[in-house]
């Protein structure tokens, strides 16, 4: 027989008690992952795993280090090459990265990649509950460019981060170091990896060395050098254990829910309206555009935003306010003490520039307040080139679009898209947020009248065409009352495709279970209830940020004779529980 360790957590469907469970922790002696100590020989699948391994040989001296090590995207970025006349450890047998840059407000960032040209990673599924310390050395040239920005101090070279190329091609930026720009000499850099507050440690793939001038509001201008030397992790020789996932129960408020992020920092989450006939310009006056927030996080710089897009549908990744040549937004940031700043910019011919940062960029309105975000925000357009805002504590706040090219430059096609980002925030990712409603008002495309706590379905207006992810926006309806909740890392307790463990059946899969009594209730699938026991008559399971979610059905709750539901009354308990799939530790 199958032995199984389940996660002990209970939860009444009244009153939502909890336990929790912990687990202790094994240790033994250090390990190193030497991802690239830039000898001369270079890397290559000949070297053992752990010290300078890389799916293909390239040899650094014979030149081949552009092969390995390369700008992602950046404008700043010059050029990389091996450097044999500079070591951290002065070792005259070895050598360092050199990076070249030429900062300026249009080439305002680097993300330098160990991708290499085939797509070949560094990492064979490092894991931070393993390898929790990242290090490396690094060092600026003198003369390099440097400021202060609003750091309140002294310049500075840079913020310059380390992070990770996450599954869906985005950037997760663990951690960074501020060199003093006096400081010319090598730098230890040691950054601490929390695989439970950062879910893309659980699988480390495509090292990133980046800086973004706009980071602090630095004015970099200029070349710039950086060397870098030793890059490694830093762990246990033992696999540490994870303590089981901890379970939580949520009643559900009927809305749109917008989790922020899709397991990158920059991720949107975002509805695009399918009809392209969004503009102002043109036809009767006035236009309005609103939409109302349930509930949003209080986590500063975390965004919402509602975006004119004109031309044709983007449809290459979510960042159309970057991406294309024209965009308008209103954006609203979180100053983390419950209040908020709200812009409103655009820019014209400026593709791959935010609104406010592009070279024809433009902020016409700014508003900073205590008022907490949440509310009706509406923008009105009472002509081609103005209008007002109204939001919480904010009402009929003027402005004005100063585009000389106003109707030429923003008339249709043209979508609205309306969401949410962490913008840069790691501690934003996965939060939800819930919109009540949206309405747009006067637009050639006609109107669009939304009751998100009364709707049953999405409305055909709407496509998650440029959102990163789908399952970050879900339509929470009054069919659905309650969410399942568990924290990460939750190995052991899901499948290889993510799916929980709970049920196991005769094939070893494994689902979320249910009981109506912990000492002699049985465990069944919550789709038990519902007439099926195949695990796949249920919302999936997302991951959202740091953890997982699963919105359970009214058909999926326990009865009280523990029968499929046919007219009968729902028990007023209900226990959930995941497996742990695992051996028990030695």
């Amino acid at each position: 027989m199958k032995k199984t360790k389940r996660s002990r957590i209970a939860f009444w469907l009244v009153g939502c008690s909890a336990l929790l469970v912990a687990a202790l922790a094994a240790r033994a002696q250090t390990q190193n992952y030497v991802v690239d100590d830039f000898a001369p020989a270079g890397v290559g699948p000949a070297n053992p795993t752990n010290y300078d391994y890389y799916p293909s040989a390239q040899n650094y001296q014979n030149g081949q280090i552009d092969a390995v090590w390369w700008n992602w995207f950046g404008g700043a970025f010059v050029t990389n090459q091996w450097d044999a006349t500079s070591d951290a450890s002065n070792n005259p047998s070895s050598g360092s990265l050199k990076i070249t840059l030429n900062w300026s407000s249009a080439n305002s960032q680097f993300v330098l990649w160990d991708q290499g040209t085939n797509n070949n990673y560094f990492a064979l599924g490092l894991n931070a509950t393993t390898f929790t310390n990242f290090q490396c050395d690094v060092r600026f040239a003198p003369g390099s460019a440097s400021d202060a920005g609003n750091t309140g101090g002294q310049p500075i070279f840079g913020h310059l981060q380390f992070g990770l190329r996450t599954s869906g091609y985005g950037q997760d930026y663990f951690g960074g170091v501020d060199i003093a720009a006096t400081n010319t000499d090598w730098v230890h850099v040691s950054i601490t990896l929390n695989a439970i507050s950062d879910a893309n440690l659980l699988n480390m793939g495509g090292l990133l060395i980046h800086i973004d001038r706009n980071y602090y509001n630095l004015n970099l201008n200029g070349p710039s050098t950086l060397w870098v030397d030793n890059i490694k992790f830093v762990g246990s020789t033992t696999v540490i254990s994870n303590p089981p996932p901890t379970l939580g129960m949520q009643k559900i408020t009927p809305a749109l829910r917008a989790f922020i992020g899709s397991a990158n920092i920059y991720g949107r989450s975002q509805l695009t309206t399918v009809n392209a006939s969004e503009s102002w310009i043109g036809g009767s006056y006035p236009k309005t555009y609103s939409f109302t927030l349930l509930d949003f996080p209080t986590v500063n710089q975390v965004q919402a935003m509602m975006e004119f897009i004109p031309g044709p549908a983007y449809t290459g990744n979510s960042g159309a306010d970057y991406g294309k040549t024209n965009s308008l937004w209103l954006q609203i940031l979180n100053d983390g003490a419950g209040g908020y700043t709200a812009d409103i910019a655009w820019k014209t011919n400026a593709p791959n520039h935010n609104p406010p940062d592009a070279p024809n960029g433009h902020t016409e309105l700014s508003i900073a307040s205590a008022h907490s975000p949440v509310g009706t925000w509406t923008l009105t357009f009472n002509n081609a080139t103005s209008g007002t805002l109204s939001g919480p504590g904010t009402n009929n706040v003027p402005f004005t679009i100063n585009d000389p090219n106003v109707v030429a430059d923003w008339q249709n096609p043209c979508v609205l898209v309306i969401g949410n980002q962490p913008n840069g925030v790691v501690s934003g990712e996965g939060l939800p947020s819930d919109y009540s409603a949206i309405s747009v008002t006067g637009v050639a495309g006609g109107n669009i009248v939304d009751d998100f706590t009364k709707a049953t379905s999405l409305d055909p207006a709407w496509t998650l065409l440029n959102c990163d992810n789908p399952d970050t926006i879900v339509l929470v309806t009054t069919n659905t009352p309650y969410w399942v909740t568990w924290t990460l890392p939750d190995t052991g307790f899901t499948d290889t495709n993510g799916n929980p463990y709970g049920f196991i059946d005769d094939n070893g899969n494994g689902y979320l279970a249910v009981t109506t009594n912990l000492t002699s209730g049985q465990w069944v699938v919550p789709e038990y209830y519902n007439g099926y026991n195949t695990g796949i008559n249920i919302p999936g399971t997302a991951q959202q940020g740091t953890m997982k979610w699963t919105l359970i059905p009214a058909n999926c709750l326990p009865t009280v004779d523990g029968l499929p539901q046919s007219g009968q009354p729902l028990s007023p308990n209900a226990f959930f529980r995941l497996y742990n799939t695992l051996p028990p530790n030695p």
